[in-house]
């Protein structure tokens, strides 16, 4: 066990900077604050049901976790919400690059599952035949439309008329915080700069870190570096808790939220953590029906009472 800047990396017995013959093409690197259960289900997607075998590296900055199907974790001390994020960001891709040495590097979320290993297949390719694109990623952005088509306002209903034209056009007149990139989930090549870029980020309250992670990494590479995952964008609101055409779940409530009888459908009240017409990870995860089930599967699966799962999440 190596204890450094105070994170712990349990290897089980791996090697530092596997050689080049056994160097692999992708790690995953996963993080986790609060999310046990999805990381431990995430596992089990990613190494009982992927064709190709990928490495797991596992940031945890829960103290009471227990190692589960990762090869690789990483133990963290518990931070702010900006701070941590990025930490554990920082630590699962540096163990990663550290123990594997591979040519990419995948974070994912604890509770972003990708069910589809062929669709994350697809954009590596692309970075392959893309040497100049260095990241494979979403904007963090919002569809303002959503907004403008709930409300009953003259100035509204411009808005929308003006965003029809333009969007004929080619343009994407209603979609903002298109400068950001979302930590939740991206590919990137394995390379000094790119640690040059993480380990330079600065957090600040001012703002969130998909824009700070933008800023830092289009001023080392470049705008054209990022080869954006379309399907997701604009991630919200609509493709922020799932995106059935990356196969991606990123809600982290086990069982779909009742909806109270007084809120009107495709509506939620402020704070809610969840969307009512969402389904949870439980109903996800029997719906694409996985042949190959772990424990954390089958205990989500099985449960009548799902209470145990991701304790410390919101639900609300």
């Amino acid at each position: 066990m190596e204890v450094r800047n105070e994170v712990d990396i349990a290897t089980a017995g791996l090697p530092r900077q596997a050689a080049d013959a056994s160097r692999p093409k992708v790690v995953v690197c996963m993080t986790n604050h609060e999310r046990p259960d999805c990381a431990r289900i995430n596992q089990e997607i990613i190494k009982l049901n992927y064709p190709e075998p990928w490495p797991i590296v596992h940031a945890c900055s829960d103290v009471t976790y227990e190692p589960h199907m990762e090869d690789v974790l990483v133990r963290c001390q518990p931070r702010s919400i900006i701070e941590g994020a990025l930490n554990l960001l920082q630590q699962s891709c540096r163990a990663a690059a550290e123990v594997y040495n591979p040519q990419y590097l995948l974070h994912v979320e604890a509770d972003t599952w990708v069910f589809d290993q062929g669709i994350i297949q697809r954009y590596i390719d692309l970075l392959d035949r893309h040497p100049k694109a260095w990241l494979a990623a979403s904007t963090w952005s919002t569809d303002q439309r959503v907004q403008w088509r709930r409300l009953q306002h003259p100035f509204a209903k411009v808005k929308l008329g003006t965003a029809k034209v333009l969007n004929a056009l080619g343009s994407d007149f209603g979609v903002k915080r298109k400068q950001t990139l979302s930590t939740q989930f991206f590919i990137a090549r394995n390379d000094p700069r790119f640690f040059k870029v993480i380990d330079g980020i600065r957090p600040t309250f001012e703002n969130t870190l998909e824009y700070d992670f933008y800023q830092a990494f289009v001023a080392e590479f470049g705008k054209r570096a990022v080869l954006h995952i379309k399907e997701r964008e604009p991630v919200h609101p609509d493709n922020r808790h799932w995106c059935p055409a990356l196969t991606l779940h990123a809600q982290h409530w086990p069982e779909q939220l009742a909806r109270p009888a007084d809120l009107p459908v495709g509506t939620q009240r402020e704070g809610v953590s969840g969307q009512y017409d969402i389904p949870g990870k439980k109903e996800v995860l029997a719906a694409y029906g996985f042949k190959h089930l772990g424990p954390a599967m089958r205990k989500l699966l099985e449960a009548s009472d799902t209470s145990y799962y991701n304790p410390k999440a919101k639900r609300y």
